[in-house]
């Protein structure tokens, strides 16, 4: 008997993980656009300083990581669907990403200045939209590790601090 109450618990557990989520408004998915849009605005702001096949290949992966995950937020909220892969994809193919732009920058490293990048993060007020910029990414990496990504008060909460953090980065570049 108790076997069963296991197995039932189980079963509920199961099922509660693949509802659909509560609360994923299209406001929300709407809002999970913005950090890829600022995203995208400073890739290519960056891929046209450092042209590199590598770079632009790792930067295409982490915009379409972020386009799936908002993806995933309008199946939510317009079609009612919960569509798992879209969610799950980023932990791979946004790493990866990242992973091509670091190897892209130490296999060219003859092309790019550390110098000149590092003197025009530290002007200011170029400083002061990048230290905004990384504190709300070291932000958003914390709400990642202890936030349920199916609560859409969390949801919310990561992209208000994920699109300012793009934005204060994106500010950053263009000064």
């Amino acid at each position: 008997m108790e076997m069963n109450k296991n197995r039932k618990k189980e079963i509920s557990n199961s099922q509660a993980s693949s509802a659909v989520p509560e609360g994923f408004s299209l406001a929300l998915a709407i809002a999970d656009c913005l950090p890829v849009l600022f995203f995208s605005i400073n890739s290519a702001i960056l891929a046209s300083r450092f042209d590199n096949t590598l770079f632009r290949v790792g930067i295409a992966l982490v915009i379409i990581a972020g386009a799936f995950k908002a993806g995933w937020k309008f199946a939510i909220a317009l079609l009612h669907k919960d569509l798992p892969f879209l969610s799950r994809q980023m932990r791979f193919v946004m790493p990866a990403g990242f992973l091509l732009v670091l190897v892209s920058l130490m296999v060219d490293h003859n092309e790019w200045s550390f110098g000149a990048v590092a003197g025009h993060m530290v002007h200011m007020p170029s400083l002061i939209f990048f230290l905004c910029g990384a504190a709300g990414l070291v932000m958003m990496t914390w709400l990642a590790r202890s936030q349920d990504r199916r609560n859409a008060k969390a949801n919310w909460i990561e992209q208000i601090v994920n699109s300012i953090s793009q934005f204060c980065i994106m500010i950053g570049i263009l000064l």
